[in-house]
C-alpha cells in the first residue's frame, strides 16, 4: 500500500506516535498525546520543507524529547513511571522510532511539495 498518495499523509496507523515504543517514556492522556505530536510532526516537516533538508537521528531525537518535557512542564500531559523495556521499546526501540517519524515527515514534505501546501 502506497500511504504517499493518500489524502492525508499523516493517516500512518501503523507507525505509532507514543514514545513509549522509543524510550519507554508514558504519557496520558494518550489521546492528546497524539494529537499534540501529530502537530508537531507537521512543525517539524514544515521546518523540513524551508530549510531543505532531513533532521539527523540526534536532532530528532533531542526535539522530540525536549518536546514531550515541555507538555509535561506545561500541566498538557502526565508523565507515570516508565514503561517495562518488553512493553514498547524492545519492539521498535529510539532509531527504528525516530525513522518511523522521519518517514512521517518526509511524506508531508513530498505531499505539500506535490499538492502545494504549508503555507509556504
Amino acid at each position: 500500500m502506497d500511504d504517499t498518495k493518500s489524502s492525508n499523509p499523516m493517516k500512518f496507523g501503523s507507525m505509532p506516535l507514543d514514545p513509549i515504543y522509543a524510550w519507554g517514556i508514558v504519557l496520558e492522556p494518550v489521546e492528546t498525546l497524539i494529537e499534540r505530536t501529530s502537530g508537531f510532526i507537521e512543525q517539524l516537516a514544515r521546518e523540513s520543507l524551508e530549510r531543505g533538508a532531513e533532521f539527523e537521528d540526534e536532532e530528532l531525537e533531542r526535539r522530540f524529547l525536549a518536546f514531550f518535557d515541555q507538555l509535561v512542564q506545561e500541566g498538557t500531559l502526565t508523565r507515570l513511571p516508565d514503561a517495562p523495556p518488553e512493553m514498547g521499546r524492545r519492539i521498535l526501540g529510539p532509531r527504528r522510532w525516530l525513522r518511523a517519524q522521519r518517514i512521517r515527515i518526509n511524506r508531508l514534505v513530498e505531499h505539500w511539495r506535490e499538492h502545494g501546501g504549508a503555507d509556504l
